[in-house]
């Protein structure tokens, strides 16, 4: 009977270690399955800016071909015809200043990827707020220069459709 009780102790004692063990199995993988829930999330808002940034620059190539277009067009229409040109000369200073503008937001636009490269060494704080200030500062500067673009296109296409 003694051998018993001591054979059940055991069993006993087994088989809470067994069930200690099951659950920290069961720990490990749940932890592991949100560790990589957690790594997917972060992996797709990497492609997710990655692919924001690309668009920028997408975009910016767009309107510094239309504005390379639009200076060649206010020249030509300014000088055509002779007598009485299309639209006036000194207007070209404008889709030229366009271009000046694009070519900062291209600077800025260097400066939020350097920011950027250096994430591992943020301070959590102060530099996580930055990039988003700088993000954002950055679409309303690339909305100004679409906006502007597009004016000046619709601007020509009036005055040659009305000529």
């Amino acid at each position: 009977m003694k051998e018993s009780n001591e054979t059940n102790r055991i069993l006993q004692r087994i088989l809470e270690i067994l069930t200690k063990n099951e659950a920290r199995i069961e720990v490990n993988e749940m932890t592991a399955e949100g560790d990589k829930l957690i790594q997917k999330a972060e992996d797709e808002g990497d492609e997710a800016s990655k692919k924001i940034q690309s668009t920028f620059d997408r975009i910016h190539d767009k309107l510094f071909t239309i504005n390379g277009i639009l200076v060649a067009s206010f020249f030509g229409l300014g000088k055509f015809p002779i007598e009485n040109p299309i639209v006036n000369l000194w207007l070209a200073i404008i889709p030229i200043a366009v271009l000046g503008y694009l070519v900062f937001l291209e600077q800025r636009q260097m400066e939020i990827y350097r920011h950027a490269s250096q994430r591992m060494n943020w301070n959590l704080d102060t530099d996580v707020a930055k990039y988003g200030k700088m993000i954002n500062r950055q679409n309303l500067r690339s909305l100004f220069a679409i906006v502007v673009t597009f004016s000046l296109f619709i601007y020509l296409a009036i005055k040659v459709i009305t000529y």
